[in-house]
């Protein structure tokens, strides 16, 4: 609507502005908020939420905001904005509802201050996530959560080098937990919540076929609802093994 876009159009005017969310943005609204953001120098944390789910909004600036540090963006999108991979300050990113087809994986590892990740909400519409060697090195906080389409995770020895919180919630088609986690060596807490029942019992300390792949990691809670209210939740905890030998 012409409100909307004069609204945001407006927003050009704040050029000392370091922190900005915009809700309800629909695809027409996408060439004013992308002039008015590339105005914003000063900018430290962007949020970004459309007001419908399926429709596709544009969100390639000519430019970056050069200062960003944490980046919202719950938008479905044709792929992933041009200018992320020059925010050399950012350290915390979370996509949801994006559906993207490439793995977004491949533009963002190389992100040099990048601590916190979560991909939530089918942000992306693969099968195949694949985390390479040498990516994603200060990475501490990976969440990936409500990816309906996902059914393996790849992780090379030499990603990842840094992260100590992983969460793994409601991936309804990976049914194998990622070998790569083995590698993980600063890895403290695993949270898997909702995950099939055959990634559950894999783990299973004494006879899960694949629990030597999390038992060097001091926490691991496994979280299943146990009632009707999205609170009911059976935890059970694994804890490390790696001092018993």
């Amino acid at each position: 609507d012409h409100g909307g876009i004069d609204l945001i159009q407006e927003l050009k005017m704040l050029r000392q502005l370091r922190r900005l969310g915009v809700r309800r943005v629909r695809r027409e609204h996408g060439n004013a908020l992308s002039a008015a953001i590339v105005e914003m120098k000063h900018l430290e944390n962007l949020n970004i939420t459309t007001i419908v789910e399926d429709e596709i909004i544009d969100l390639n600036f000519t430019s970056s905001p050069p200062q960003l540090q944490r980046l919202h963006l719950k938008a479905r999108l044709q792929k992933l904005p041009n200018w992320i991979p020059e925010l050399e300050y950012l350290v915390e990113i979370k996509l949801a509802l994006s559906k993207l087809k490439d793995d977004p994986l491949q533009t963002l590892k190389t992100l040099p201050n990048l601590q916190k990740f979560g991909l939530w909400d089918n942000a992306y519409d693969g099968e195949f996530l694949h985390f390479q060697n040498g990516g994603f090195l200060k990475l501490k906080r990976l969440d990936l959560s409500r990816l309906t389409s996902v059914n393996f995770v790849l992780m090379e020895k030499g990603t990842l080098p840094s992260l100590e919180y992983l969460t793994m919630d409601r991936i309804p088609q990976l049914k194998e937990v990622p070998s790569g986690i083995k590698h993980l060596d600063n890895l403290k807490v695993i949270n898997f919540t909702e995950m099939p029942a055959e990634f559950v019992e894999s783990i299973v300390p004494d006879n899960g076929k694949d629990y030597w792949i999390i038992k060097h990691v001091p926490l691991v809670s496994i979280h299943h609802s146990n009632g009707p209210k999205f609170f009911d939740y059976e935890i059970r905890t694994i804890h490390s093994s790696s001092s018993e030998s």
